[in-house]
């Protein structure tokens, strides 16, 4: 029960200004802002302000992985690239001579060693030919892309890579308060008036997390993986080493527990976004405080396919990556200065024909 002390002063949630107790209407009224608070309303206030006090609190259960068995890893080779230090395991039918990651052509074979065994794999569903056409057709919507540069005799490498992620489930558990503005303006005779009324919002639920994906391999590029989605996870299945065939797989070099950070933070900031969505009628938002738990948590190894490609052009190497699945491609590409500048030249010509003839016709007129 919330009780009023004729002492303590009673800062206004919106405003931050102090409260005054109002007998005749029996609220707290701020003199700043203009708002009134029942006693039983500031309490609800106060304990939302509670329950997003302190840190955010993160439950995973830990990971066992499990190694290959004897049968299991027979026919697999490792390819160790010396440049960047990834270690590809692949069949030994493969005959891997250029790393995925980093283009290098140098790579040396040598024995598959013990290594641990993902619970789920999702399988290529694109070929590497149409993983290729998938590239040529972003290729053809970037009008300054140079035209020697989708000269395919350019391409150095293009392999299937299963990359390792860590998947992680949990429920999502938040407070969250924002504060929000809704302005008013109206004129009279004589002045002009703008009237700014503060509200208080908060929002609390729960949010179930499944399978989000975070790449397991130092040598992945990170914004390059998490751009490659969304997969289609519904498509994945246990692991067997028959799904090697005819492509290679990075061994993980990233644990599960270290990855707990970047989890972390995109489980909260999808939570986050998720409530902001639903805080909609004011002028502006700020979010307040936040407050995200986690329970329930799990964690799995998986493998997901990516196509690496490999483009050497003006001296330099540019890398990209091709969804396995869905055919999206990320990567930077190069622009072609000449095909910019006419393009501006040609919008700059069209701009002023088009404000001729308007000058044309006012002047007719």
């Amino acid at each position: 029960m919330f009780l009023l002390d004729t002492v303590k002063t009673y800062p206004c949630p919106c405003c931050g200004a102090s409260l005054g107790y109002d007998g005749s209407s029996k609220s707290l009224h701020c003199a700043s802002c203009g708002n009134d608070y029942t006693p039983e309303t500031l309490q609800q206030i106060f304990d939302a302000d509670s329950r997003t006090s302190g840190d955010s609190a993160y439950d995973w259960n830990g990971y066992e992985p499990r190694v290959f068995g004897t049968t299991e890893s027979e026919g697999l080779r490792t390819y160790t690239c010396p440049a960047c230090g990834a270690e590809i395991t692949g069949s030994q039918d493969m005959g891997a001579t250029v790393c995925p990651y980093c283009g290098n052509a140098a790579i040396v074979e040598k024995q598959f060693e013990g290594s641990y065994e993902p619970d789920y794999i999702v399988p290529f569903r694109l070929d590497k030919k149409a993983a290729m056409q998938s590239f040529e057709d972003t290729c053809k919507k970037l009008p300054f892309l140079p035209d020697e540069f989708k000269n395919k005799k350019k391409i150095e490498e293009m392999s299937g890579v299963y990359v390792p992620f860590w998947m992680f489930d949990c429920k999502a558990n938040a407070d969250i308060t924002y504060r929000g503005e809704k302005t008013t303006a109206w004129s009279d005779s004589e002045n002009d008036y703008v009237k700014t009324d503060h509200y208080k919002i908060f929002r609390a639920g729960t949010l179930d997390f499944e399978n989000l994906p975070v790449d397991a391999s130092k040598k992945a590029d990170d914004s390059y993986m998490d751009a490659l989605e969304p997969y289609n996870l519904g498509e994945a299945v246990k692991f067997d080493t028959a799904y090697l065939a005819g492509f290679l797989a990075d061994k993980y070099d990233v644990s599960a527990s270290d990855s707990e950070p970047r989890a972390n933070e995109r489980i909260k900031n999808s939570t986050e976004r998720t409530f902001a969505g639903t805080v909609d009628g004011f002028s502006g938002v700020v979010a307040e405080k936040s407050k995200v738990n986690f329970s329930n948590g799990k964690v799995r190894y998986s493998m997901l396919p990516v196509w690496m490609l490999h483009i050497a052009y003006a001296g330099q190497n540019y890398a990209y990556a091709i969804n396995g699945q869905t055919g999206k491609v990320v990567g930077s590409f190069p622009i072609s200065k000449k095909k910019r500048n006419l393009y501006f030249l040609k919008a700059f010509g069209i701009g002023v024909a088009v404000m001729a003839a308007v000058l044309a016709l006012i002047t007719l007129l």
